[in-house]
């Protein structure tokens, strides 16, 4: 299996897409109901759920035809149904998306449970339980993703000495610095950077802050990469109050066999005044893979 981050859909969501004849007016709505279970919605989501013997760190969301990802309802048990919209006398098409999600660290594996369909209290969709049932599963299998080693992972790049002066104000930038990291890839690596502040690890703008020995007042120290400041972050994904992750990784691009990747570090002016003196800023990075 991919290592993909927590909420990810791996690419095999399967359609869903069932032709059904109703002789006379079903009067209710097509259910979608656990056989012998109950649906359990994974702490942490809104719309993922799993079901008694799936494996650990992966659930699944069921959507409607138009693409509305769906709430387990109650029927007989609690949270056992999904509503799949009203049945109606003559053609129906059952349609709509069941999509793998992960929720934690999954391990590879296969898995599959059986739903009924039916009109709740009227009719089944084939003319029996058993007839009308449909299963659903995946399967997991290892996937090997090329990765980079490094050659230098700690690196000191020394800043040039200015002159206060050269701070014209907020935002101002001076003391541009380039430096490396030394990369060894597998063949067609996808990696992605992630700067973390050391000194400030929920800082989330693009200027790492001054470690306690500094000197210097009113400037902070930035990474450049192409040209433009790295943004910082506790880790690659994180999340805030809700199910969409918020990501500082930036994509380094494909690389193949022993590379540099280029960096820069500048000064800049994060207050009105500016005092003299040294300082010290500490990031820590981390490389993740598509």
């Amino acid at each position: 299996m991919c290592d993909c981050r927590i909420g990810w859909r791996p690419r095999c969501a399967s359609r869903i897409s069932i032709p059904i004849t109703c002789s006379i007016d079903p009067n209710g709505d097509w259910f979608v109901s656990a056989s012998s279970s109950s649906y359990s919605l994974v702490p942490g989501f809104s719309d993922v759920y799993t079901i008694a013997g799936m494996g650990a760190g992966i659930g699944f969301r069921l959507r409607n035809s138009s693409g509305q990802a769906l709430t387990a309802i109650s029927n007989i048990k609690s949270n056992d149904t999904f509503d799949f919209g009203r049945a109606k006398t003559g053609a129906n098409i059952l349609a709509g998306s069941f999509e793998p999600v992960k929720t934690a660290d999954a391990t590879s594996g296969s898995f599959s449970f059986p739903a009924m369909v039916h009109v709740q209290n009227q009719e089944y969709a084939n003319g029996s339980d058993s007839a009308s049932r449909l299963n659903f599963g995946y399967t997991l299998t290892p996937t090997k993703v090329p990765s980079c080693s490094v050659s230098n992972p700690n690196v000191d790049v020394t800043l040039p000495a200015v002159s206060a002066s050269d701070f014209k104000g907020v935002g101002t930038t001076t003391g541009v610095t380039s430096f490396s990291i030394g990369l060894d890839c597998e063949d067609n690596a996808n990696p992605a950077i992630t700067l973390t502040d050391s000194n400030m690890p929920t800082n989330q703008s693009v200027t790492l802050t001054s470690v306690s020995t500094s000197t210097a007042k009113g400037i902070g120290v930035q990474v450049l990469y192409n040209a433009q400041p790295l943004p910082l972050g506790p880790a690659p994904y994180s999340y805030s109050n809700s199910n969409t992750p918020i990501t500082n990784r930036i994509s380094l691009g494909s690389r193949s066999g022993a590379t540099a990747l280029a960096l820069q570090g500048r000064y800049v002016q994060t207050d009105a005044t500016v005092v003299p003196g040294t300082i010290r800023a500490v990031a820590t990075f981390v490389l993740s893979y598509n």
